[in-house]
């Protein structure tokens, strides 16, 4: 039952931070806090993470897990920014695939980025899901 009341006031706690100013109790800006969850994955301007959907495990440059982002921009203009500033940072990208469903795949040092970018409709403001992974290193067998 303790376990129960303390996950209630979490949560309550986490909604009463999603309308929260754009500052910590530290005085740390939104774009602070982004660089020490994200690391160097920069997201862009305006946009919004969706608390909800959204799992962190770790923080800068060795976060693994899933962001749900509502971008500011429409898909195309998401997908650009993707495309440019984590190469900028970075990563090097091993794939893209630019639909009204777009998929950008990154890797840098042993971990890898994959971003899913859903158009919205009407060329409305795109939602993202940034997804951050260790590389494998396992070797799959040779085909038989």
């Amino acid at each position: 039952m303790n376990k129960l009341l303390i996950a209630l006031f979490l949560s309550i706690g986490l909604v009463a931070c999603a309308s929260a100013p754009l500052t910590n109790a530290d005085g740390e800006s939104l774009s602070d806090v982004q660089n020490k969850l994200l690391g160097d994955m920069p997201l862009p301007g305006g946009s919004r993470i969706d608390n909800e959907k959204s799992l962190i495990l770790g923080s800068g440059d060795g976060w693994a897990g899933r962001v749900a982002i509502n971008s500011a921009q429409n898909g195309t203009e998401t997908f650009n920014f993707f495309r440019d500033q984590y190469q900028k940072s970075g990563w090097t990208l091993v794939s893209s695939t630019k639909t009204k469903n777009s998929i950008l795949v990154f890797i840098k040092k042993d971990r890898t980025a994959t971003i899913e970018i859903e158009e919205g409709s009407f060329g409305g403001k795109a939602s993202v899901t940034l997804t951050v992974a260790p590389r494998s290193t396992v070797i799959p067998p040779v085909g038989k």
